[in-house]
């Protein structure tokens, strides 16, 4: 038990050594996703914003759901989708760093475990911009810039930590197993649709919502409607909160037992 803190505090402050390092990485992750296109890294952004038009149109007009209490259905619906679309391509990307980077996984003097965190910087480029785009939409919808946005932050640094936690796990274990990425891609089928990022839990009996909010992603789903429409603060939400950072910390003890204990087998494999 002892051991594994100390691995994960030295996980930590590899991560804090090499932030420029990770931050450089991540950029030129960013770019180079796009290189050879002709539009380059618009399509970074053309890609989701497509997902969200269409499924935004199937729900609004197809399924004809209706406003959220007084919220308008695609401002409601916006908040839900960025987040996940956010989550989703962060740990589709994330889980494969080491097989992406295989040639750094082989150096000795490289800390590989910033790499999951170098994709989900390199997806987060992306989020910011539709967080900006949110913001818009927001206000064309009398929704004005208050201090609950600045939650945003907190949400988001919440994202970060459970994505980097959960593909240490799979970036660490897909390099034995190569089928869990088709395992992976199930799961976030399944998350999609089970969490209520396009229909409304308050739909189903309220005994079922307590197995909802057992997906941690529904905490940041419902979070980033509460900083920009909500106006709730996540300390309201205690037993979710503390639900939740539970939840992460026992991710990130196991993502570095995972990470640590299959470490030295890396090179061997790739």
């Amino acid at each position: 038990m002892l051991r594994i803190i100390k691995k994960m505090y030295s996980l930590m402050r590899d991560i804090y050594t090499d932030r420029r390092l990770l931050i450089s990485l991540s950029w030129q992750d960013f770019k180079r996703r796009f290189a050879g296109s002709y539009f380059g890294t618009v399509w970074g952004f053309v890609n989701p914003l497509l997902t969200m038009t269409i499924y935004w149109i199937v729900f609004q007009f197809g399924f004809r759901s209706g406003d959220v209490g007084e919220i308008p259905f695609v401002l409601w619906f916006m908040c839900g989708i960025i987040a996940w679309l956010f989550i989703s391509e962060s740990i589709s990307s994330a889980s494969n760093s080491f097989l992406e980077y295989s040639y750094l996984v082989k150096k000795v003097v490289f800390n590989i475990n910033i790499l999951p965190l170098v994709k989900i910087f390199s997806c987060a480029y992306i989020h910011l911009f539709f967080l900006c785009l949110l913001s818009i939409v927001c206000i064309a919808f009398g929704y004005y810039p208050n201090i609950y946005w600045l939650q945003i932050i907190y949400y988001l640094f919440c994202s970060i930590v459970i994505l980097f936690s959960v593909t240490l796990i799979f970036s660490s274990l897909i390099i034995f197993f190569r089928d869990l990425s088709q395992i992976i891609s199930i799961l976030l089928l399944m998350g999609m649709w089970g969490t209520p990022i396009a229909w409304n839990i308050n739909n189903f009996p309220e005994s079922t919502h307590f197995f909802f909010r057992l997906n941690p992603i529904f905490y940041i789903v419902e979070g980033y409607r509460d900083s920009f429409i909500g106006q709730i603060w996540f300390w309201q939400k205690y037993n979710q909160t503390l639900y939740f950072w539970g939840l992460t910390a026992l991710l990130f003890f196991t993502g570095a037992f995972v990470y640590h204990r299959l470490r030295q087998s890396f090179a061997d494999v790739l």
